[in-house]
């Protein structure tokens, strides 16, 4: 079991970054209907367990939540970890009878389990089903949203989207009706090369049935595990009367969190959707390509971005701010670590605005929290989420991990990220009105800022 420390995005921003915030509606009966009768015979044999399922797990928490939070808890939920992978049907026998060194406040626990071992009427779960129930329990009681259990297959996505590459297709993927849509496909991709389409639904990978796989697992099967390999997928695609099957060469790719383009003649615009590994090498190449068409000023786009990596946080704020703080790190304890910004960066004579909004969040508060209170830069849009929390990642024996908050994150003025988040220096919310139409007034707003500004600081 390994453990390594990096920022958790907030709640719901994972989700943001590993689907896309399109969805394609593949309710049309015309296009799915021979594949959802399937769907409705698997579901039609699950129903009656689901409510019993549910009572069991949620019973088996909540009896744990109420007694010892201490090592001990972590320590018996590992037993269940590492239990037999052949035997996940069956509940092991450490579970059915106490042991001996176990503290007394667990005779309530044995009490419970022994009513519900005897009476459950239905099938109970299995021991992974239970041990994984009885984390997030605790977990709950702790009060922080994020400190929580991953499942092995969300680890694994977790950790090809903090290094920004992995093996696959290329292409972005939402689940909708139990079945994967593609939503996006990059640009010279294996994807693209195999004309598979935004829309198209994919209902088999390798021949296995998508139905009944999360996102994540489903996604996983794309992926494989090698690269050079190749991926037989099933899909639905609207005009055809039949799935098409299609055939792809996976190969490494690597997910830009960098785009840029020159705005105006001298207003350059840099979007960062993650802070990954390779956020620092894009930011050089997007600033050094901006000043070669002219830029001097910049706008710099953190809105949805849910977070990351907090060295990239770091490098990135330090492209903009000469020297200085970057943040603090307070422990549990009232201690106070402090990141600095390096020398050297390549835009902190640059006139800047920061776009902000309710999805900026965990790292991307951090560089904005130190450009506002360096004054190196307007924040214009919306208040942040307030996720100013630092985790701990704890890897399992069976690949799952446990997010631990350890520290909260102070800006360089040591207001606290977390919670309050950072107020905009000019507030600019878009109307419905606006969104539906396409417009972006808090771009409009910024570049009005940055036009009126007649002195550019560039050295």
């Amino acid at each position: 079991m390994a453990s390594k420390t990096v920022p958790d995005h907030a709640p719901g921003a994972s989700a943001r970054f590993l689907e896309p915030k399109s969805v394609v509606d593949v309710r049309e009966e015309s296009r799915l209907g021979r594949f959802r009768r399937r769907k409705n015979a698997m579901e039609q044999g699950k129903q009656k367990n689901v409510v019993q399922r549910i009572l069991g797990i949620t019973l088996l928490s909540c009896l744990l939540v109420t007694v010892c939070l201490g090592a001990y808890v972590v320590g018996f939920a590992a037993q269940w970890l590492s239990y037999d992978a052949h035997e996940l049907g069956q509940i092991p026998s450490f579970v059915l009878h106490p042991t001996a060194d176990e503290p007394p406040e667990f005779e309530v626990f044995w009490e419970a389990w022994e009513h519900v071992e005897g009476d459950f009427y239905g099938e109970l779960p299995n021991s992974k089903a239970l041990a994984y129930g009885a984390i997030r329990g605790m977990l709950r009681a702790l009060g922080d949203p994020y400190t929580f259990l991953i499942e092995p297959s969300d680890h694994e996505i977790e950790e090809a989207q903090l290094e920004g590459r992995h093996g696959g297709i290329g292409a972005e993927y939402v689940m909708a009706d139990g079945y994967l849509v593609v939503v996006a496909v990059l640009e010279d991709s294996p994807a693209i090369r195999a004309n598979i389409r935004s829309g198209d639904i994919i209902i088999e990978i390798d021949g296995s049935d998508v139905m009944g796989l999360s996102q994540n697992e489903a996604i996983l099967l794309i992926r494989g595990k090698e690269v050079a390999t190749r991926a037989t997928l099933t899909i639905v695609r609207q005009g055809e009367a039949e799935p098409l099957t299609v055939s792809v060469v996976r190969e490494e790719v690597e997910v830009p969190t960098v785009v840029w383009e020159l705005k105006e003649a001298d207003i350059g615009y840099v979007r960062i959707s993650f802070f990954g590994a390779r956020t620092s090498g894009e930011l050089n190449r997007a600033l050094e390509d901006l000043r070669d068409k002219g830029a001097s000023k910049l706008i710099l786009d953190l809105r949805d971005n849910p977070g990351g990596l907090v060295t990239a946080a770091v490098d990135v704020a330090g492209q903009f701010i000469d020297t200085g703080v970057v943040f603090y790190e307070r422990d549990k304890d009232g201690n106070d670590k402090v990141f600095n910004a390096s020398r050297g960066g390549a835009a902190v004579y640059m006139p800047l605005a920061v776009l902000i909004n309710r999805g900026t969040a965990s790292a991307s508060e951090i560089v904005g929290g130190a450009i506002q209170d360096h004054e190196r830069g307007v924040l214009i849009g919306e208040r942040t989420f307030g996720k100013g929390s630092l985790q701990s990642i704890h890897e399992l024996s069976d690949n799952s991990s446990v997010h631990v908050t350890i520290a909260h994150w102070l800006t360089p003025d040591r207001h606290e990220i977390q919670d309050g988040g950072l107020v905009p220096d000019t507030e600019v919310v878009p109307s419905q009105e606006a969104l539906d139409r396409g417009d972006d007034p808090q771009l409009a707003t910024a570049l009005a800022y940055l036009s009126d500004l007649s002195i550019s600081l560039v050295q």
